[in-house]
């Protein structure tokens, strides 16, 4: 037997995998830093694409930061902790600083990050501010070429500094996410973001693929209407310790970092599994089902027709979107798109899966949450694989650690 460990939550679970039945770990490949976090930040930070920080400042200045809740909860430590002490070395007091974190797909905060800030020292007497679903302090910008209303946070809005920051990753919607991600849709009114998710059902968008994107396209103009000042756009290892970072401009910097990433995410795989075991990566990538279920599109490319999948997905904010209750039982695309929410389109995504596969979640959900939407739901991981062996004569297994994060091809 082979102990195979995937991320779950803030920790990891094993499953035992015969030997003779696994046909691959589909494991990300490993990067270390060359430099330290604050050597790679600091460079970025003081030789940007574009202006520097020192010329962006003026005498009463207030700075608004806007985070990427997405991101490497230690990664964001550090850049926040850097770029406060540069701040304040450029003559720029705590009290006209101020950290929104950007949970605008979401009901609840996000606790983890708030908790990593609130435990750094350096960040103590900078004022935390929570952009949810429910914000409404709210400034309307417009729209863009395809429609969609530009909502977003007054605060970050109005500011005369605007910061943004987050990490350079794999997203199914644009592409890649990036710090432009912490404004939208980070920072966005729930208009503003069901009006650019719907825009999944009329494409036919990959992760990692930005040209001839229309969300990307969208979401950038958007991003334009509500103004970045300076980006710092961060590029982590699966561990999530950074080993790039580049700032300056939203989409030079951006840019930059996906050339960091080049084809690291990229896994190559011989497919044609009877079995597969994905994670969605744990922590922050399965806060939620909604976050989590992205992981089924690597997971469904490699599995036979009439195959299981294993997902490990905690969800300790539980489904994370309000379309798993009220469309749970809508299983054509055209209505959910009719009758679009935010989680729909992850919600194709699942009822799409369950067409030709089996899919067992191990997660902490209740289990009349998990039957409604039609998935067998496990305690531990080595259940759910002993039930996908059960239910197949083949055994042919797949493990996908950080399905979230990856581009299987």
């Amino acid at each position: 037997m082979v102990d195979c460990w995937l991320p779950y939550g803030d920790t990891e679970v094993y499953v035992s995998v015969e030997l003779e039945s696994l046909i691959q770990i589909a494991e990300l490949v490993e990067v270390e830093p060359e430099k330290t976090a604050t050597e790679i930040l600091t460079e970025a930070i003081m030789e940007p694409s574009g202006q520097t920080l020192e010329t962006l400042i003026e005498p009463g200045v207030n700075v608004a930061i806007a985070v990427d809740v997405y991101s490497s909860p230690q990664a964001v430590v550090q850049a926040l902790s850097l770029l406060s002490k540069m701040l304040v070395e450029l003559i720029v007091p705590k009290d006209r600083i101020t950290i929104l974190l950007g949970s605008g797909e979401f009901e609840k905060e996000n606790r983890i990050l708030r908790d990593a800030i609130n435990d750094t020292p350096e960040l103590k007497e900078i004022q935390i501010i929570d952009h949810t679903r429910n914000t409404t302090n709210l400034v309307e910008l417009g729209e863009t070429i395809k429609g969609t209303p530009v909502e977003v946070n007054r605060r970050y809005h109005e500011a005369k500094l605007k910061i943004a920051i987050g990490e350079t990753r794999i997203d199914y919607l644009t592409g890649y996410a990036g710090a432009h991600s912490s404004i939208i849709p980070g920072l966005a009114s729930p208009k503003t973001i069901n009006e650019y998710k719907r825009t999944y059902f009329d494409t036919e968008v990959t992760p990692g693929t930005i040209e001839l994107n229309p969300i990307k396209e969208d979401v950038l103009e958007a991003v334009a209407k509500t103004g970045i000042d300076f980006a710092l756009n961060i590029v982590t290892n699966k561990e999530g310790r950074i080993i790039a970072a580049h700032g300056g401009g939203y989409e030079e910097s951006w840019g930059k970092a996906i050339n960091s990433l080049a084809d690291k995410p990229e896994i190559t795989t011989e497919g044609n599994a009877d079995i597969v075991i994905v994670s969605a990566g744990g922590a922050p990538y399965d806060q939620s089902l909604y976050q989590s279920l992205w992981a089924l599109r690597n997971a469904s490319k490699t599995v036979k027709r009439n195959g299981a999948i294993v997902l490990l997905a905690q969800c300790l904010n539980g489904l994370g979107a309000e379309a798993f209750t009220q469309l749970a039982r809508v299983d054509d695309v055209s209505e959910l798109k009719r009758r679009y929410m935010i989680g729909a389109e992850a919600l194709a995504v699942l009822k799409e899966t369950q067409k030709t596969n089996r899919v067992i979640l191990v997660s902490a959900l209740p289990g009349y949450l998990v039957d409604a939407l039609g998935l067998d739901s496990a305690r531990t991981a080595n259940e759910a694989y002993q039930r996908a062996i059960q239910s197949r004569r083949g055994r042919k297994t797949i493990v996908i650690p950080h399905g979230s994060q990856s581009i299987l091809v």
